[in-house]
């Protein structure tokens, strides 16, 4: 019989927390799904999520440490949420690096197959995240549709 779900997460999460990417073997399926957030979205395979995620989430924040709050699991599933501390050091999604120190939100739902993760869905709160660095996207989107209101209007009676 496989490893649970919840051990499995465990000790990835432990690996992640020490900076460990390549090894990931261990705990993910080659052709794992990372069905990640807008701006990053879905990964398929575990190179590619190392790749896309891992590797460009470390060099961003190369002193992160996640904080799960809440992990549990029920048979092949194991699900958490929590905060990554981190300080924002490198460019991440398009964003330079400020130097500030960050909590971003996350919720992760993993589904294991066996002794393999093989799919991971995962939420990251980028607003607050963004807000905590000094961007307003709620702003930026609201002066986006201010611009839209007005090349749609005419002054034509």
């Amino acid at each position: 019989m496989g490893k649970a779900a919840l051990e499995l997460v465990e000790k990835m999460v432990e690996a992640l927390n020490n900076h460990v990417i390549e090894g990931q073997e261990e705990f993910w399926s080659e052709d794992m799904i990372w069905r990640g957030p807008a701006g990053i979205g879905t990964l398929y395979g575990l190179k590619a999520f190392q790749d896309g995620q891992q590797r460009p989430f470390l060099h961003a924040f190369p002193d992160k440490k996640a904080v799960d709050e809440v992990r549990f699991g029920c048979g092949q599933y194991a699900a958490s949420t929590g905060v990554v501390e981190a300080t924002h050091l490198g460019e991440w999604l398009g964003i330079p690096p400020t130097g500030k120190a960050v909590r971003v939100r996350y919720m992760d739902i993993w589904r294991s197959e066996g002794d393999k993760l093989v799919e991971n869905w995962v939420l990251i709160d980028l607003i607050d995240f963004m807000q905590q660095i000094g961007i307003d996207p709620l702003e930026i989107i609201r002066e986006r549709l201010r611009q839209i209101k007005g090349q749609g209007s005419s002054d034509k009676g």
